[in-house]
């Protein structure tokens, strides 16, 4: 399955902003590793050439890793290059301890770059912040908005889609799902769905548009068994024709119960979420175009919304 780049929307500028500052600085950094090598082994730091060029190739490596989230945008890849910026200045902080391992010149250089890289780790994790915050539902809540480019009509795929009861048929992290009374489905419907832990949850639906291909689901989060470590949780679909499909777009609104750490606990879930939708949607088109899944799948395209 292939993927849409994200446009540079605005909850997304600030961590764009960070994750271009980072990949220049990574490339300069190996540039410099690489054909400075001799100059830095001989004033800088007391360790064989080879090793400081192998250095500066890793970084090309991560500046490519960085070329990729900018152009992918993944949350979870930008987080994780986050840790990496904070792994390497503990890292390298931890060497300018080691005796006559570094000049005077070395240690403080180590620093400023140090400090250089902490700095995008933390602008980083800013922009991850401020692209998942929910400002319409309120303070602490969060927000994550997928965008699937389907290529069945919209009317076939909003069929499928507004099957609730079958969201077990698309779904490779649900053991069984089923709509809680007969008849027709519409306003105060409530879908439960198990994982495959034996874990269960209510979704009662809050918004029901057929007219507008779109539905709200609120989650149960009152119960006492309720798996998610959320306060409040909504979900919505909203399927809208395109020029050559259809466009999906799905998305969740959440209050972490831990106002410090809910943020990452969302972008953590957003790795899952974003690999998971994409196939789902991709299962909801085959049945809707009628066609095979490794043909239909191949035509899937996920962004940010």
């Amino acid at each position: 399955m292939s993927h849409d780049r994200l446009s540079s929307t605005t909850p997304f500028r600030p961590l764009r902003a960070a994750l271009l500052a980072n990949l220049i600085f990574s490339l300069a950094s190996a540039l410099t590793f690489v054909f400075g090598a001799e100059a830095i082994s001989a004033h800088f730091v007391m360790v064989p050439v080879w090793l400081i060029e192998s250095l500066g190739l890793a970084l090309f490596g991560f500046a490519a890793l960085i070329g990729f989230v900018l152009a992918r945008m993944r949350l979870g890849w930008a987080f994780l290059i986050s840790v990496l910026d904070i792994g390497w200045v503990v890292g390298t902080v931890a060497l300018t301890l080691v005796p006559d391992l570094f000049s005077e010149a070395g240690r403080l250089a180590t620093f400023a770059v140090a400090g250089f890289v902490m700095l995008f780790g933390v602008l980083q994790l800013f922009g991850i912040r401020f692209a998942m915050k929910d400002h319409a539902a309120g303070p602490g809540h969060y927000r994550h908005c997928l965008r699937v480019r389907a290529s069945s009509d919209a009317d076939a795929l909003w069929r499928v889609v507004s099957d609730l009861g079958s969201i077990v048929d698309h779904s490779e992290g649900l053991s069984a799902s089923k709509m809680q009374s007969d008849g027709t489905i519409g306003l105060g419907s409530v879908r439960r769905c198990t994982d495959h832990q034996g874990q269960s949850w209510a979704e009662e639906v809050a918004d029901w548009n057929p007219d507008g291909r779109s539905l709200l689901l609120t989650f149960g989060t009152q119960e006492p068994d309720f798996p998610f470590p959320f306060t409040s949780m909504t979900g919505g679909w909203k399927v809208s024709q395109a020029a050559d499909g259809s466009l999906v777009d799905i998305w969740w609104s959440v209050l972490p119960k831990s106002p410090a750490l809910g943020w990452l606990i969302v972008v953590l879930m957003s790795v899952t979420l974003d690999r998971d939708v994409a196939k789902i949607v991709a299962r909801m088109d085959a049945k809707a175009m009628n066609r095979p899944l490794e043909i239909v799948g191949r035509n899937i395209r996920l962004s940010y919304c």
